[in-house]
């Protein structure tokens, strides 16, 4: 009885957390997405998988040193992130489906394909986006070939890894385990989203398993 009450306590306070969506403000000169970051924790709590030289994926099991490139999402759409602001006070915040596909957009056209960062600390070179798209069907997208089932919106990209030292000492190592941005928005206060933060957990936990049944039977 006391861990229900807990639980209901909790969601309560949850309910009441300030609820902040980022934006974009294009009439300033540094907008969007700078970098992609190659972090340990990544906030949108998705991994990236690699591809072996057969083509199966896998993560962070046995790699064939290759191809050397990885794939992951790099933003999922109203998808609730926990931050702390310089008060100590946690609030949520979120991008919205129009707000990702144009920073996704302008990371292309203001060529940053090349501008990656490790754990969010040094800029690396010999790290390259070299292909990036929005998941538009979540059943036939081509994230989905490779056990994944993206919500609609969601910006997914693939990376080469040619710099020797990520790939052997943090790619392989499992240092690190999914892409962080770094870029520059706005914000607004926003009245909520639909979705609530369990059920995003829940349904990036059944993306990582549906992932890594396929890979089992691959």
């Amino acid at each position: 009885m006391k861990k229900k009450d807990e639980e209901k306590r909790k969601k309560r306070k949850y309910d009441k957390m300030k609820l902040v969506e980022f934006v974009l403000n294009e009439n300033d000169a540094d907008v969007g997405v700078f970098a992609i970051s190659l972090v340990e924790d990544p906030a949108i709590e998705e991994n990236f998988m690699y591809f072996s030289r057969s083509g199966k994926p896998q993560k962070f099991a046995t790699l064939n040193d290759e191809k050397r490139i990885v794939m992951g999402a790099v933003m999922i759409p109203d998808m609730p992130i926990l931050r702390v602001d310089a008060e100590g006070e946690k609030y949520n915040c979120f991008f919205s489906k129009d707000t990702i596909r144009r920073v996704e957009e302008l990371y292309m056209i203001n060529s940053k394909h090349q501008s990656a960062t490790l754990g969010h600390e040094r800029a690396v070179n010999g790290v390259t986006t070299i292909e990036t798209w929005i998941v538009e069907d979540s059943k036939i997208d081509k994230s989905a070939l490779h056990g994944f089932n993206y919500p609609v919106g969601t910006w997914v990209a693939c990376m080469k890894i040619e710099n020797e030292d990520v790939w052997s000492n943090y790619i392989k190592e499992g240092e690190v385990k999914g892409f962080s941005i770094e870029g520059y928005f706005d914000t607004k206060e926003s009245e909520g989203i639909k979705m609530e933060k369990e059920d995003v957990l829940s349904k990036l936990r059944q993306i990582i398993k549906d992932s890594e049944n396929k890979t089992k039977k691959n």
